[in-house]
């Protein structure tokens, strides 16, 4: 009797850990891929006194690869807002950059936090059914800077539900932006 009730543990316990899946499926997690969701609103030249600005607007339905319908990133999330990290790093020698800190930034659309790199968040707006998210960096000194996207790895463009409510699908979106070059927008402000 000892027996089989140790191999029907075992079997019990066998069948827990090959039915659970990886994490992103206990956590309801899912990845894609859509290009061009952030744009850096360039400018030939920079001069003190301008403003970098950054944006994305984009619609709540969006093309999925092998799909002939659109994914709604609205539904799937619940209604998430998307957020993003940037900052800025200042050339201070030969292969030498320097992060510079952001406290200041302007708000247009959206929201954001500026703490050293700016947490970017694009609200969802029902009337357009666009996220929206415009703010901009002030330019204060002359130099050799890049933008830089991402905390965790550095120029991985990706935006990520905030969602509230666990049951509803956690979607992290890697995408571009224009004027890139290795992953940074390069520029000079004179």
């Amino acid at each position: 009797m000892k027996t089989i009730k140790i191999l029907l543990i075992a079997i019990i316990g066998l069948a827990a850990v090959t039915g659970c899946g990886d994490d992103d499926e206990f956590y309801n997690s899912k990845y894609t891929s859509i290009p061009n969701l952030i744009t850096i609103e360039h400018q030939n030249n920079y001069t003190v006194g301008d403003v970098l600005w950054l944006n994305t607007n984009f619609s709540r339905y969006q093309p999925e690869p092998n799909q002939t319908t659109p994914l709604d990133i609205f539904k799937t999330t619940g209604g998430a807002s998307f957020s993003f990290a940037y900052g800025l790093e200042k050339k201070t020698g030969t292969n030498t950059w320097t992060a510079i800190d952001i406290r200041s930034i302007i708000k247009d659309q959206g929201d954001a936090v500026a703490d050293f790199y700016v947490i970017a968040e694009s609200i969802y707006e029902p009337v357009s059914q666009n996220y929206k998210f415009r703010a901009g960096i002030p330019l204060s000194e002359t130099g050799e800077y890049r933008l830089v996207f991402g905390l965790s790895e550095v120029s991985r463009l990706e935006l990520s539900s905030n969602n509230n409510n666990s049951e509803d699908t956690f979607l992290t979106i890697q995408t571009t932006a224009n004027n890139l070059t290795a992953g940074y927008y390069n520029f000079t402000v004179q």
